[in-house]
């Protein structure tokens, strides 16, 4: 089933689907919970972690902090108050806020989520993207791509790059590699500031993602390739940025 017949099924029926999750924190223990993802956007909600007598090694029955202990712990967005979304896998995501986290200096919360049931399937990211209205980051390698165009690279990194294959189609570009975390979904009308190419064994390609430690919303993949890249394919593909462009369906 295509992503656009699944998307519409999702929203003929007024979804909401419902997860076991884990927040998981990088100082603090994780914390197991729920997560709901509807029309109106994502609701994390856990028990409250013991603060009460109990926790303190005491028996003050009745004690002003036993109430704490099953004071629930929620987390919510509309879809507004989402900035980005990351599918890191179809188990874990995270979600960046607009809210100030005063431990990195006022750089924007940000929360990541593993699912300890279920999956965040296609259909559903495509609903997530829908939603948001704004970029997103798909780690998650493609299925069967009918690609009009192939090309096998590596992937230059800062410290250690990848291997893998670029896949093209009239919509989106994939990366696809055994290093998940490189993993890349690109859609043409979403997620790609630019290509460029001055050398037939070198692309670039900008790309619209968070980076927590840069100011930059955008990051520039590097990659090179084991083939000569074809003239005619590439010019092909940057008549199709500048006709995104050209028709206000893409702002660069």
């Amino acid at each position: 089933m295509k992503l656009a017949t699944l998307f519409l099924a999702f929203t003929a029926a007024g979804f909401a689907e419902t997860f076991p999750a884990r927040l998981e924190k990088p100082i603090w223990p994780d914390r197991d919970g729920t997560i709901e993802i509807n029309e109106e956007g994502i609701t994390y909600t856990a028990p409250h972690a013991k603060h009460g007598a109990q926790w303190l090694g005491t028996q003050h029955i009745g004690h002003a902090l036993d109430r704490l202990d099953n004071r629930p712990y929620s987390l919510s967005w509309k879809w507004d108050d989402i900035q980005y979304f990351d599918r890191v896998s179809r188990k874990e995501f995270v979600v960046l806020t607009y809210r100030d986290d005063w431990r990195f200096l006022g750089k924007d919360e940000q929360y990541r989520f593993r699912l300890t049931e279920g999956e965040l399937t296609d259909g559903l990211f495509q609903m997530i993207s829908a939603h948001l209205k704004r970029p997103v980051t798909d780690r998650v390698s493609p299925g069967n791509v009918k690609a009009v165009y192939g090309l096998s690279v590596k992937r230059s990194g800062t410290f250690r790059g990848s291997e893998g294959k670029l896949e093209f189609t009239w919509d989106a570009i994939f990366y696809v590699t055994r290093k998940k975390s490189d993993g890349r979904t690109w859609q043409m009308d979403r997620d790609i500031v630019s290509v460029w190419s001055d050398d037939p064994y070198r692309l670039e390609i900008r790309a619209y993602e968070n980076n927590r430690r840069e100011f930059s919303r955008t990051v520039t993949y590097k990659f090179d390739l084991k083939e000569k890249l074809d003239p005619e394919f590439y010019r092909e593909l940057k008549l199709q940025l500048y006709a995104l462009e050209k028709n206000n369906e893409v702002i660069r």
